[in-house]
């Protein structure tokens, strides 16, 4: 198993091109939110567009908009049901990337929207939060094995919890031997990422990232960096935000997870630091990922010369 290092993290970090606009720099789509949670969209969009995509653009309720207009309104944003309208495809020219299921409930029509994302979205796809439930249904596992055909990578970012009920599905309705206790957290996230055609970064104390790669030795990667002031509500959106900003910008996905889960871990550990472990808020580890994304440019730099 290979550890995430700082070194690893750099080099992966896209750099802005003199030449770039906003559509160069990556284009990233947020299917994101309820009325219940709209706070949640807003962590996640505002670390898209901090990690350095060029054009953030969010799907969502009227609550999710209301919110946006005001924490960030360099962001397009536009209501859920007009996702299906639009074409959602990377270019050589404009990559892309969708993050989905930051902020939902698992509804039924939740689920739906999301399966419709992963159907019509021609492009990286992460998973996250109550978008997950998508998954754990035979509607869900079959538009992934299409996307996996098809060459169009999906990440899937469970925490522990999240993981034990996509394993438990995956053991229920699919035959596969998943530990869905997750006690052995590097397997079962290779399980997941072998069961749903994924990249997994199970989260938790210590991330895992799962490529699914069975002829891999390196298929789980370790990012143990971090810090328990990052076990607060709202850090996992911020999380999938910045690693949906690096696909948006054509990164590996295995490599956006690497690069996007260090950036994360080292901003909370930068505002723990500041601030104090017990106080550091899901805010303050948005607003720690500048720095964290400084101090691993001046490394690079200085690996450079």
């Amino acid at each position: 198993m290979k550890r995430v290092t700082a070194k690893q993290a750099a080099r992966i970090l896209p750099v802005v091109r003199a030449d770039a606009n906003k559509y160069t720099r990556g284009v990233c789509e947020l299917v994101v939110g309820s009325e219940r949670f709209a706070g949640a969209a807003v962590l996640a969009a505002k670390a898209a567009n901090r990690m350095g995509a060029g054009y953030v653009k969010v799907y969502a309720c009227e609550q999710v908009a209301a919110a946006l207009h005001i924490a960030q309104p360099s962001s397009v944003v536009l209501p859920a049901e007009e996702f299906s309208a639009s074409s959602h495809e990377a270019r050589i020219a404009r990559p892309h990337a969708v993050v989905a299921g930051c902020g939902m409930a698992g509804t039924e029509d939740e689920v739906r929207l999301v399966l419709d994302v992963l159907d019509k979205t021609k492009a990286c796809v992460l998973v996250d939060g109550g978008g997950l439930a998508a998954l754990a249904c035979d509607e869900g596992i079959a538009v992934l094995r299409r996307r996996a055909a098809a060459g169009l990578p999906t990440v899937i970012t469970p925490h522990g919890g999240e993981a034990a009920r996509l394993a438990r599905f995956v053991a229920k309705r699919c035959g596969s031997r998943v530990d869905d206790s997750c006690a052995d957290a590097p397997r079962t996230a290779s399980d997941l990422a072998r069961a749903f055609d994924a990249v997994c970064v199970l989260k938790g104390p210590d991330t895992f990232i799962a490529t699914g790669n069975e002829e891999s030795p390196d298929d789980v990667i370790l990012m143990d960096r971090g810090t328990p002031a990052l076990s607060k509500a709202g850090t996992g959106d911020i999380l999938a935000g910045a690693i949906g900003s690096l696909l948006a910008q054509g990164c590996d996905p295995a490599d956006a997870c690497v690069a996007g889960s260090f950036v994360h871990a080292r901003a909370g550990v930068l505002a723990s630091r500041d601030i104090g472990e017990p106080c550091v808020t899901a805010e303050d580890v948005l607003d720690y990922l500048a720095p964290a994304i400084a101090s691993l440019a001046r490394k690079a730099r200085k690996e450079g010369n």
